[in-house]
């Protein structure tokens, strides 16, 4: 999240990217990592394992929370605007 809000504050906008259907997972980095330690070291070779309960929050959703925090305004940018330097 602080980069984003970098970002948002760099280009004094809170942007997201193309159609607004791009999801962050709602996951913390050391649960993720405990749950990969996990299937590591006790699912047997082969299993195939989800260890996802939700699709995660909308790219969009989080822009709009830093734009209103921010006061700045929020916008779809296409992948090619994405890739520009700040």
């Amino acid at each position: 999240m602080p980069a984003l809000i970098g970002i948002a504050r760099s280009r004094g906008m809170s942007g997201y990217l193309g159609d607004r259907v791009n999801h962050w997972p709602a996951v913390h980095r050391l649960d993720a990592a405990r749950l990969f330690r996990l299937a590591l070291e006790k699912a047997p070779a082969g299993t195939i394992l989800h260890g996802v309960a939700e699709q995660g929050v909308l790219i969009r959703d989080i822009a709009q929370v830093i734009g209103r925090q921010l006061d700045l305004p929020v916008a779809s940018i296409s992948q090619d605007d994405a890739a520009e330097p700040a």
